[in-house]
């Protein structure tokens, strides 16, 4: 990076800062490493000037016609957003401030999204995505009619390109949170999106895979969005492909594992594929059973969540205490339940409640007890008694600090 661009950045001339910041996107369109280029840039520049630099790259977005300067554009703002410090440092601005960046980058994204470019489409939901992450940010866009256009291209985005990898993280973070959702399926969308997250699913890239995943697993976590995906048309196409994520490594894993238990979550189709597809419950057991064994807090609480919506039914716990990796579940739970997490616990005693819960149940996992220390096996039976039900219910969703979805007054699980 040179001095004439940097003496331009410094600027606190508009024009000057304009010009800086047009070459500062053709620096980073170019750069090997751009991603410490703008860590440079961080830490040379204060937090007012960083802003006046994404403001302008905004509002070249919006003016800009030529499409390969608009790529530079949203690929200089991506690069920007993706550090965390400058993210913060740009969108930690006042109220009116912030609606004024918002308001020309909202412009920019929907008028990119409206390009034919694919890849230009691509690098402004990958954008606008970064941005959510900042709540403030993320609530004036959400409550923007403007980004109507990006949230209907986002379906069509994921069928074109499948291969891209920024896609799928991007509908990722969106389908967190729960106005995003309701954006994203809206007006008949669910379809072509699951379409979509199905085909990223089937990437011979595991995270591209696991980061669709991911998606799938966010938009089941509640009630609207998961009669939606169960509604599917071609469901077990999506099904299949989870079981096959399921037997990745464990980071990859853990994201089957979320989408899974948050479709058990209904609990009409989880009895029927307990009732019916036996053998495909056995494959997901023997994934969870693995994953308890890691250290990592979400992943062993999404599987310790899956498999409390599975022994919530007595052919569930049929299924588990007769499962070859029996030993392995119950070593699982038991060890988690000991955990210095308190969601990763309650998770944990929640499946072995459920389990107990069954006669046959409570005599395999009463021989399972036997088989430890008397005290350990006294710590677990304290545990499952304290341990509060409602948490471990939901403690996947709090796990990936998600909004906690109402309980039903009378519920199963509380039995």
């Amino acid at each position: 990076m040179d001095q004439e661009l940097l003496n331009l950045l410094k600027s606190s001339d508009r024009d000057a800062t304009s010009k800086g910041a047009e070459m500062l996107a053709s620096f980073l369109s170019s750069a090997s490493f751009p991603s410490k280029s703008v860590q440079a840039l961080r830490e040379i520049l204060p937090a007012h000037q960083l802003q006046r630099i994404f403001s302008s790259i905004s509002q070249r977005l919006v003016k800009e016609i030529d499409e390969s300067e608009m790529s530079k554009a949203l690929n200089a703002l991506l690069q920007l957003l993706q550090n965390e410090d400058v993210r913060d440092a740009v969108l930690s601005i006042g109220d009116a401030s912030l609606v004024e960046v918002c308001r020309d980058l909202i412009s920019g994204l929907s008028k990119a999204v409206r390009l034919p470019s694919s890849s230009v489409g691509m690098s402004a939901v990958a954008v606008f995505g970064c941005v959510c992450q900042c709540e403030k940010a993320r609530q004036l866009l959400l409550q923007h009619s403007d980004t109507e256009p990006i949230f209907e291209r986002i379906p069509q985005l994921l069928s074109d390109l499948p291969e891209h990898s920024s896609i799928p993280l991007s509908v990722a973070y969106l389908t967190r949170y729960p106005s995003a959702q309701r954006r994203v399926l809206a007006s008949g969308r669910c379809a072509k999106l699951l379409a979509g997250l199905n085909s990223l699913m089937l990437s011979a890239d595991p995270r591209i895979a696991s980061d669709a995943a991911c998606a799938v697993g966010n938009l089941a976590f509640n009630d609207e969005g998961r009669y939606q995906v169960l509604s599917y048309v071609e469901l077990e196409d999506v099904i299949a492909s989870l079981t096959q994520i399921l037997k990745s490594p464990d980071e990859l894993a853990g994201q089957a594992a979320w989408a899974i238990g948050n479709l058990c979550r209904d609990e009409s189709w989880c009895l029927k594929m307990l009732e019916t597809r036996s053998e495909w419950v056995k494959q997901v057991l023997s994934g969870l059973g693995r994953l308890l064994q890691t250290s990592d807090n979400q992943t062993t609480c999404d599987a310790a969540c899956a498999l409390a919506c599975i022994a919530a039914h007595s052919r569930g716990v049929e299924l588990i205490v007769n499962h070859a990796d029996w030993e392995l579940l119950a070593a699982g739970i038991h060890h988690n339940m000991c955990s210095p997490n308190v969601l990763v616990a309650s998770s944990a005693a929640l499946a072995l409640r459920h389990i107990n819960n069954d006669p046959a149940g409570f005599e395999s996992a009463a021989q399972a007890l036997a088989g430890m220390t008397s005290q350990t096996a006294a710590t677990i039976s304290s545990i499952l008694h304290i341990m509060d039900r409602s948490v471990g219910l939901h403690a996947a969703v709090s796990m990936r600090g998600l909004p906690t979805p109402a309980l039903p007054p009378q519920s199963a699980w509380f039995t």
